[in-house]
């Protein structure tokens, strides 16, 4: 009689292993690739530490992947395993990796019999669920019948605060985040005023964003109206490593215009819209300007696809980095705690990249975050993008689940498009 094992853990969540699903008594979700190969690497390995370069090679075979794709899968695995606390599933072992707790192998069949291995606790109606749930499953319903849980967007802490007439925005995971990044802020200020009169340091809208050891800040000069000046727009994002370098950068840093750089592409036409991103890593790459390319089809949808390029700090040489397509889906089944979320769904990338003796490719901030969303996109795993601030040709926009953080959107029309619902003809979503 044929059977399946399957993994229950302590949440009372099982994982099929041979179907790449986790189910428990009311939902079945399908685990992607990553999150399979490196579950199954910490339960075939179960009671000894897992470094992260072990996970990395059984994450990504025959790829490579920074360690950033690493605490992507480790994150999404701890919220599909329900963790209420941190380690109770998946157990984080510093400066070595980590460690999968206890769980109980249970064979299923058609009939519904279960052995345990190891154990001899008494059958709870969860766990008669499970093996319910896998019976049918091996009778042959697909994984396909059992919908998948809708995404729901991380939880964040939004800090606003004032310094002379500056305009100051902390976005964090937790409050020890809000902390950290007004405290350097305030660092940044004051060292600035020590080389600059500060009465040219006035009227800015600045946002900080951070999430683990990512920072990323964005901010433009203020007119009257309270709107960003033209071309006063700025965005950086460092890792924590290069902090100093980044703060020393600010510190000494007066210029209030930014140049728009000139790609030359294939394409006919103008971007719908652009985005422009700035690095200080020491890779050799200074800044990433995203193409948008939106359509409408008769119908109201609309199709985006995208252009990516990066810029090399000696040179105005443009490299082309990647060609992807997706849909936009306004999530309304919350509150949103920005102007509005979107979810991105993927449906195709495509990696450009050609390697260059100039570019450290290992210190590069802009091609690991490209890597992050090529391995969103592989997986076809939806993410979520929010609106931070709106304005008439410009948006800023705070990107978390591939890493890009904060960055400005300039659209080629006044009342943008950029982050419309594929799903309502009229495009006429009140936020």
């Amino acid at each position: 009689m044929s059977s399946t094992e399957q993994i229950k853990f302590r949440t009372d969540i099982c994982y099929v292993p041979s179907l790449g699903i986790l189910k428990s008594a009311d939902s079945t979700q399908k685990l992607n690739l990553s999150e399979q190969y490196i579950l199954a690497y910490l339960i075939e390995n179960y009671g000894r530490p897992v470094t992260k370069n072990e996970l990395l090679k059984a994450g990504w075979p025959d790829r490579i992947v920074t360690e950033a794709s690493l605490f992507q899968v480790i994150r999404a695995l701890r919220v599909k395993l329900h963790e209420e606390k941190k380690g109770d599933i998946i157990e984080t072992l510093p400066r070595v990796g980590y460690q999968v707790r206890d769980f109980v192998r249970e064979e299923v069949n058609l009939n519904t019999t279960v052995k345990l291995a190891n154990s001899d606790k008494k059958k709870s109606p969860l766990f008669i669920g499970c093996a319910i749930s896998g019976a049918i499953v091996i009778a042959g319903l697909s994984y396909y019948f059992f919908p998948e849980p809708e995404p729901t967007p991380d939880k964040y802490i939004i800090a606003e605060d004032v310094i002379s007439t500056n305009q100051l925005t902390f976005i964090g995971k937790t409050k020890a985040d809000i902390v950290d990044l007004r405290t350097k802020t305030i660092e940044i200020y004051t060292e600035h005023k020590m080389f600059f009169d500060p009465s040219l340091i006035i009227n800015r809208r600045v946002i900080g964003y951070k999430n683990k050891d990512l920072y990323s800040f964005a901010w433009c000069r203020l007119n009257d109206q309270d709107d960003c000046i033209e071309n006063s727009d700025f965005s950086y994002t460092v890792t924590a490593e290069n902090w100093e370098q980044f703060s020393d950068f600010l510190s000494r840093n007066m210029k209030t215009s930014r140049e728009t750089p000139i790609i030359q592409t294939e394409l006919a036409r103008e971007p719908t819209a652009q985005a422009f991103m700035n690095y200080l890593d020491g890779s050799g790459i200074h800044s990433k300007v995203i193409h948008y390319y939106i359509s409408k089809e008769q119908s109201g949808a609309l199709n985006y696809s995208f252009m990516s390029f990066i810029t090399e700090d000696k040179s105005d040489y443009h490299h082309a980095l990647s060609i992807r397509a997706a849909s936009v889906q306004k999530y309304d089944k919350a509150p949103s705690q920005f102007l509005k979320t979107v979810i991105i769904t993927p449906e195709m990338f495509h990696w450009s990249y050609q390697p260059s003796k100039e570019i450290i490719e290992s210190k590069s901030v802009a091609l690991a975050t490209e890597k992050n969303m090529q391995d969103t996109y592989l997986n076809n795993t939806p993410t979520f993008t929010y609106l931070v601030y709106q304005q008439d040709y410009l948006n800023l926009i705070l990107s978390d689940d591939s890493g890009s953080g904060l960055y400005w959107l300039h659209n080629s029309e006044k009342n943008a498009r950029s982050l419309e619902s594929t799903v309502n003809p009229e495009n006429t979503y009140q936020d």
